[in-house]
């Protein structure tokens, strides 16, 4: 009796300890670190953004719900090593946007009554597994991606985007490829002439960098030395304020002196 009451207690104290390590969805709809939802059906009209990268989203079977067929569910935009899991994601016209991005895990998620599930635009090296989908045109939608492995059962994908993508098998893809505008970390300049490219945008951008500081410190000297002539310009004319009035007075004084001096000589004659 007394060893059910303890793990009665302890089972308590778990399921409590897991509650509360969960969070509700961020009212801003923005995500910029990594967080544990609890298990609740969350109205998001406008869609949540991922705006960090190197973060896990775990929804714990949350319901993120959208405006019927409307806008996107989740966006994950400019971002890499990010996963996103254990999401039911409905209502939306895109599930889930992946664009610009590398390194996107899915997985175990449900993208349930949108237009499309998954978009893909000029993203490389995801992987979406464990996918339930049950979209109203297509699971998969992609443009200018490759390298990305998508395991969706026996969903049909289209096989334009199985020649560059693994589909529904794991496979292992190089994605050194030349001249396909993408640079993978797995790649190096010796390997992938994209990576050159990246090398010479990256060191032109840092000289552009350089010189922009280099203009904004010259402008920042000359405006600081405009400034301090500025400054000492009330000096010199508070100097002129007072000299000036003395001359004044006594140029005064002076004519003064002169013509009484005249008048003086006047009465004498």
């Amino acid at each position: 009796m007394k060893q059910i009451c303890i793990w009665t207690i302890i089972g308590i104290l778990l399921i409590a300890n897991v509650i509360a390590e969960c969070q509700d969805l961020p009212g801003t709809g923005i995500i910029d670190k990594s967080i544990k939802l609890c298990s609740d059906t969350y109205d998001a009209p406008e869609g949540i953004k991922i705006t960090a990268d190197n973060i896990i989203i775990d929804c714990g079977t949350a319901i993120i719900r959208g405006n019927y067929l409307e806008k996107t569910g989740i966006t994950i935009d400019n971002r890499k090593n990010v996963t996103l899991t254990r999401c039911n994601i409905m209502t939306f016209n895109v599930g889930v946007f992946i664009s610009n991005s590398t390194n996107i895990h899915l997985k175990e998620n449900a993208v349930l009554k949108n237009d499309v599930g998954v978009r893909l635009y000029n993203s490389y090296e995801n992987l979406i597994e464990k996918h339930n989908d049950k979209s109203n045109l297509k699971p998969i939608s992609a443009l200018n991606s490759k390298f990305n492995i998508v395991m969706l059962g026996n969903k049909n994908i289209d096989k334009a985007f199985c020649k560059t993508n693994a589909c529904n098998t794991f496979k292992d893809m190089n994605p050194c490829e030349d001249n396909d505008f993408y640079c993978s970390d797995k790649c190096s300049p010796e390997t992938d002439n994209d990576c050159k490219k990246k090398e010479k945008i990256t060191t032109n951008v840092m000289k552009e960098i350089e010189e922009t500081n280099e203009k904004e410190t010259e402008e920042n000297n000359s405006k600081e030395s405009f400034l301090e002539e500025k400054q000492s310009e009330p000096k010199k004319l508070k100097k002129s304020y007072i000299i000036f009035p003395i001359f004044y007075l006594i140029g005064l004084i002076m004519f003064q002196f002169i013509r009484y001096v005249k008048e003086f000589d006047k009465e004498d004659r």
